[in-house]
């Protein structure tokens, strides 16, 4: 029988029940039924049950089963589920798992070892991640009955990893580097930061995992062999995956305003294209778009559906940050879209429009579009409507 863990050079053991994706799936399954680990996809009906109830469970919840304590179960139901997301052909079915395993891997994490933590991280790509109490790094917060107290930092990880592995966290005032210890070309992390870094990690680690493993699993004939699971596994990322509240092309007015695609300049629409195809965005990505959106007539609605797609979607919480961007929450600011300037600035800007701000340029583009109808309660947002209108219906 393969072994439960992995063990490291450093001596630090992995359970690969839990972050199964380190795991061989193909040792895995010889060792256990004597045969590989497609075949035993196709054979047990159970096995690729399991990876179906995964695929549901990352679509449905963002969260895997598990784990559970039997490590073939584990290792080959995740095997499962990545070979039928990959044979899908859908993108986003395959950044959903990945994000879901990575989701659950997280939680695991919090309740570990640091040692783990660390060793994690390096399996997932961090090499650098580092934890060593003895060379921790102690910051002074505070004075208590004239004794010092320190915040203590006991992860390090390399200055280029942090900002590698942690670029889509970036946005966030209190991860930029600035926010946190930095010293010798090393970024200084507790247990928390340094979790939800190795997250970062894993889900960029396991979306390859499940390439690799779903290319090497087509080039043997899977979809053929497969059948009615990979049929299952379709139908499920076809539901699960349709963009909501799209017009398809045709006029579709909003109930507080019209919004014109076609006017959108080539920056906001190389966004929203890329998010209603499932893409991650990044935290400045999600901000352009959004203030972009409202701040030309969009409904809430409409603009938590634009991200609907994402792998890492919660309507939730995904309306709770678009209505404190419209004022709805919080202090009652409502924010305004980047400047053409920070777009470039930020490496987005698609087109130099001659314009300060997207919101200018799609304004200008309504007034371009000549022949177009008025939208009957669209306002301001409605000038110039042509045949291509969306809303959230």
């Amino acid at each position: 029988m393969a072994m439960l863990a992995a063990r490291s050079l450093s001596g630090v053991v992995v359970d690969l029940r839990v972050f199964p994706f380190f795991a061989d799936p193909e040792r895995v399954a010889r060792a256990r039924y004597g045969v590989s680990a497609l075949e035993a996809v196709v054979r047990l009906e159970e096995i690729g049950r399991r990876g179906l109830e995964r695929l549901r469970a990352a679509v449905r919840r963002l969260r895997v089963p598990g784990p559970d304590e039997s490590l073939d179960r584990e290792v080959l139901g995740f095997y499962a589920a990545a070979v039928l997301a990959y044979l899908t052909g859908n993108r986003w079915l395959v950044s959903r798992l990945a994000l879901a395993e990575a989701e659950r891997g997280y939680a695991e994490l919090q309740r570990m070892e640091d040692s783990v933590v660390a060793e994690v991280g390096r399996l997932a790509g961090i090499r650098s991640l580092v934890f060593d109490q003895r060379r921790a790094y102690m910051e002074a917060i505070a004075i208590v009955n004239m004794t010092p107290v320190y915040r203590v930092y006991p992860y390090s990880v390399s200055f280029l990893d942090y900002v590698r592995y942690g670029r889509r966290l970036l946005g966030d005032d209190a991860w930029k580097p600035a926010a946190l210890p930095v010293k010798g070309g090393h970024v200084y992390l507790d247990k928390h930061r340094a979790a939800r870094l190795v997250k970062e990690a894993l889900t960029t680690y396991v979306e390859e995992r499940i390439r690799v493993l779903g290319s090497e699993a087509a080039e043997k004939g899977a979809a053929e062999k497969l059948g009615a699971l990979l049929e299952e596994a379709r139908r499920l990322a076809s539901e699960a995956s349709r963009p909501r509240g799209r017009g398809g092309g045709g006029r579709v007015e909003l109930p507080q305003g019209v919004v014109v695609e076609e006017a959108f300049p080539p920056c906001m629409r190389d966004i929203i294209e890329r998010a209603r195809r499932g893409e991650h965005l990044s935290h400045h990505e999600r901000f352009a778009i959004a203030t972009f959106l409202l701040n030309i007539g969009a409904e809430i609605d409409y603009v938590v559906d634009v991200f609907r797609s994402m792998p890492d979607f919660k309507e939730k919480i995904t309306r709770y940050q678009v209505e404190h961007l419209a004022g709805l929450r919080g202090s009652g600011k409502k924010y305004r879209t980047y400047s053409c300037e920070k777009m470039k600035t930020l490496g987005l800007c698609k087109a130099d429009c001659g314009t300060r701000s997207p919101v200018q340029a799609y304004y200008r583009n309504l007034r371009r579009l000549g022949g177009a109808r008025r939208g009957g309660s669209g306002g301001e947002a409605g000038r110039g409507a042509t045949a291509r209108e969306s809303s959230t219906g």
